[in-house]
């Protein structure tokens, strides 16, 4: 073997090497290049799990990549957001959120996290308002003729929920403050059992979301008032929004809504990635399906203001808790 072929196949060789370490390098930073996990920090077979698993599958066939949903559940929301909060920062956990997410540490002194600090928002996708139901035995027809009950009857109207950091306790408590209302609240291992009683005559009020109360409301066992937000639903048109029944300023209702968010520090590139993963998603029959069966109602926001959102609503909450007594 002559000089000049050594020299060639050792250029050769180098030049191989070179170019697989920049294609293992490439590999490795291109994201996504391995699975994707999905924290869903509810049960299976609930609103967010539901959604989780749709879009997942989406994403999944998007990237090529495997998407899997774990759920945890437990504490109110507080040991899925915990694994979210701890894990790398690398765009490979993500946790679908709730409402919850911003509640729950407004309760204590030292909060096990910090929503505005702890998390990054990806996408605030999609709302689901509250309806306030009533039992037709009060005889009420609107806002006003229970607003005036309450007024001329303190204490003898009560309303059921889920207990201490849900939204339809939240929600309740602060349009009872803003008016100056004495409606008692019962809590509820569930809010199939505070169903229950409603149609039976024996819960006045429940501030339920639309889904889970229609086909009773369809039937006359139960008699929607207002919606719990700045708009009608398209699920029930002719009900009115609460803010055309009570007009009273700095009240601003807050709907059930969804969106994914990942841990602090996570790189802007990467969240932006998932961002247009998501919203790409959102397009699809499957994913458009299932948001009306869930009678949720698409959301388009930016990032910066699903951020916004958070602080004004942890800051809200923070307050009622400490009014409530329920501040730890």
């Amino acid at each position: 073997m002559d000089r000049r072929t050594v020299l060639h196949r050792g250029f050769a060789l180098a030049t191989g090497a070179i170019l697989g370490c920049n294609l293992d390098a490439y590999a490795e930073n291109t994201y996504p290049n391995r699975t994707i996990k999905i924290i869903v920090p509810y049960s299976a077979g609930t609103g967010s799990d539901a959604m989780a698993r749709t879009i997942a599958q989406s994403i999944g066939e998007k990237t090529g990549q495997t998407i899997i949903v774990e759920n945890k559940e437990g504490g109110g929301s507080l040991i899925g957001t915990m694994a979210l909060v701890n894990a790398q920062p690398d765009g490979y956990t993500i946790l679908i959120a709730a409402n919850p997410l911003v509640i729950l540490p407004s309760q204590y002194n030292k909060p096990p996290y910090d929503p505005t600090r702890d998390i990054i928002p990806i996408s605030k996708f999609g709302s689901i308002p509250l309806v306030l139901a009533v039992s037709p035995s009060l005889g009420l027809n609107n806002m006003k003729e229970l607003v005036a009950y309450a007024k001329t009857n303190p204490g003898k109207l009560s309303y059921g929920s889920s207990g201490s950091g849900t939204i339809s306790q939240q929600e309740m408590e602060l349009f009872k403050q803003v008016l100056g209302l004495d409606i008692p609240e019962i809590p509820y291992k569930s809010t199939a059992q505070a169903m229950t009683d409603l149609l039976g005559g024996i819960l006045p009020i429940l501030p339920v979301v639309i889904p889970l109360v229609d086909q009773h409301l369809q039937s006359g066992r139960a008699k929607a008032l207002a919606i719990f937000d700045n708009r009608r639903s398209p699920l029930l048109p002719n009900i009115p929004a609460i803010t055309e029944e009570v007009n009273i300023s700095g009240y601003t209702p807050t709907p059930v809504w969804y969106g994914f968010v990942a841990p602090a520090k996570t790189p802007k590139d990467i969240i932006q990635t998932l961002n247009g993963y998501i919203q790409t998603a959102l397009t699809t029959p499957e994913v458009k399906n299932r948001m009306t069966n869930l009678g949720a109602q698409p959301i388009n926001v930016s990032n910066e203001q699903f951020m916004i959102d958070l602080k004004n609503e942890y800051e809200k909450a923070g307050q009622l808790s400490k009014k409530l007594g329920v501040f730890k």
